[in-house]
């Protein structure tokens, strides 16, 4: 676990694993512990470099606004500098998918491989789901354990039991993790 200065924000990351480095970009408002279920995994086969992005987790709020997915974008390229590697698979899901193309157009020999998981192209034309527009808009407003039960429809498929431990483990890793300069304590 680490912390950089950058653009007048301390970013939090860490770096494990071994193998191909790969950079792990999480979507708005979740930290860079989203990663937990397949984290062990990925570092038997990588070196992951992970942050929490810009107001959220252990970053916190600590920069000027606005947040945009260029400056984000700048921020996710100083943490592989800081990480010390020169370009890495990037995956980027949600929110971290538009910061992922984004730094795969502005600087597309830092990036080896581009993974993108439920994510959009940006600006334009592109449909999204009015409930998950509404979660996203008004998490900020919410506890960290309303937010994160109002986020289980989205995370997890409809046949998946409530009591499954997947969604207990999801349930605490947000609360741990919520972003600081929200409601989410």
């Amino acid at each position: 676990m680490a912390f950089i200065e950058h653009d007048g924000a301390r970013l939090y990351y860490e770096v494990e694993g071994a193998g191909d480095p790969l950079l792990l970009i999480t979507g708005l408002g979740y930290p860079s512990d989203t990663w937990w279920r397949v984290l062990p995994w990925l570092n038997e086969h990588f070196t992951t470099i992970r942050l929490d992005n810009r107001g959220v987790g252990r970053t916190g709020d600590s920069a000027e606004q606005p947040y945009t997915v260029e400056r984000m974008a700048a921020d996710a390229l100083a943490v592989l500098d800081a990480a010390g590697f020169e370009s890495a698979h990037v995956w980027g899901v949600s929110m971290g998918g538009t910061i992922a193309q984004e730094i795969a157009l502005t600087s597309p020999q830092r990036v080896r491989r581009l993974i993108l998981g439920c994510t959009h192209p940006g600006a334009g034309d592109f449909v999204i789901d009015a409930e998950a527009l509404a979660l996203l808009t008004s998490r900020g407003e919410m506890s960290a354990v309303e937010a994160a039960e109002t986020s289980i429809p989205f995370v997890y498929a409809k046949a998946t039991s409530r009591e499954h431990p997947s969604i207990g483990r999801f349930v605490q890793h947000f609360i741990d993790f919520a972003c600081p300069h929200t409601n989410l304590s």
